[in-house]
């Protein structure tokens, strides 16, 4: 088996998902990490068995001429980092959400196409078996044409302004909000069950605004950063498409527990599954939801103690391999995926911003009006 060679541009989510997905497969090999503070990049890198630790991301891209370049940075670098690793001749996969708006994405994708680079989107919740069998289940008409879709979601990030302290993630100048962070997964999993959405209306909100806690040092722990957030921790937004669906998306992050629900509602019956992506039911009319055995075609492997994301990544870490050893059809991709996903996240913006239901238009079409 030929062997690859990557580079993770990020030392955060990076080193708890990206890092242990790509070492686990034999056709890739991790041979730098970059990061923003080089000694303590220097020190990840040794921990994970990483050659080599940058505290500049364009000196690993002239020193190391990777193969593959994985970008797991704050929003706001994407653009430029995808960009030099294209031009350093390098294959990219990308964290989302893609880009501070779709025409960075659209370049992204346009570059990537011109130098005959792949261009991935790292959108690896598909991969969850539960996800997988019921959008199976839907495109085989188990349930009818679909309706209608709800995915609810809550999440202890920002309950309190102590429950976390102020990071690119709070501040919309770097790409900060959960629209983009989660509700980028989200649209995408509609997608593939109803197709593009249509047009959008949307609230994307700051409910809890106050970050960090400069007490917290006297207690005996670290204080953290204080601020006020500028992105948004909640949004409510719902979609239309062109088969006259309708989806909802409402997320909250300050909540003080974490609980999601997905589902997909069809003429014959409904698919529900949870957060953890492992069980599945259908619902029909006036019965009981029902757990649905899900084929083991669509069983992933998880590894006890493993963060709940790798085993998801592992899959599309595969695909990565197909795609660039064999040509093999990679999705999701940039083109495909990552730029109509992050057209609807603008749309969603625009859409709360004006206080009217806003068309979602890709880069092309948007240009033209």
């Amino acid at each position: 088996m030929k062997k690859y060679r990557v580079a993770i541009l990020g030392t955060s989510f990076g080193r708890m998902v990206q890092v242990p997905g790509f070492q686990r497969h034999p056709g890739f090999e991790v041979v730098a990490l970059a990061g923003s503070d080089a000694a303590k990049t220097a020190r990840i890198a040794g921990e994970l068995g990483i050659p080599k630790g940058y505290g500049d991301w364009r000196e690993l891209l002239e020193r190391e001429k990777p193969d593959l370049v994985s970008i797991v940075t704050p929003v706001y670098l994407h653009h430029p980092m995808m960009l030099a690793a294209i031009e350093a001749g390098a294959h990219v996969h990308c964290e989302k959400p893609t880009a501070m708006h779709r025409f960075q994405a659209a370049e992204m994708a346009a570059r990537a196409a011109a130098a005959g680079r792949l261009a991935g989107i790292n959108h690896e919740f598909r991969f969850f078996p539960a996800r997988q069998y019921a959008l199976a289940l839907a495109k085989d008409g188990a349930i009818g044409a679909i309706r209608r879709a709800e995915i609810l979601g809550r999440y202890p990030l920002w309950t309190t302004p102590a429950s976390r302290g102020m990071t690119w993630l709070s501040d919309a100048a770097r790409g900060g909000g959960i629209l983009g962070a989660i509700g980028s997964h989200h649209t995408d999993c509609l997608r593939t069950f109803l197709g593009e959405p249509q047009s959008v209306i949307a609230h994307v909100r700051v409910s809890q605004p106050k970050r960090g806690d400069a007490t917290q040092g006297s207690a005996g722990g670290a204080a953290t950063p204080t601020g006020t957030a500028t992105a948004d921790d909640a949004f409510t937004l719902e979609y239309t498409f062109a088969n006259g669906a309708t989806a909802l998306i409402d997320l909250d992050a300050t909540t003080p527990y974490r609980w999601e629900r997905f589902e997909v509602h069809g003429e014959k019956a409904t698919l529900r599954w949870d957060e953890t992506g492992y069980r599945l039911w259908r619902v029909y009319e006036g019965k009981e939801p029902v757990e649905l055995e899900i084929p083991a075609e669509y069983h992933i492997e998880r590894v006890e103690g493993d963060p709940a994301l790798v085993a998801p990544f592992r899959v599309l870490v595969q695909k990565l391999y197909e795609a660039i050893d064999t040509l093999a059809p990679l999705s999701p991709s940039f083109a495909a995926d990552a730029v109509p996903v992050q057209s609807a996240l603008d749309a969603a913006r625009a859409a709360s911003e004006a206080g009217t239901r806003v068309a979602v238009l890709l880069p092309e079409a948007a240009a033209a009006q």
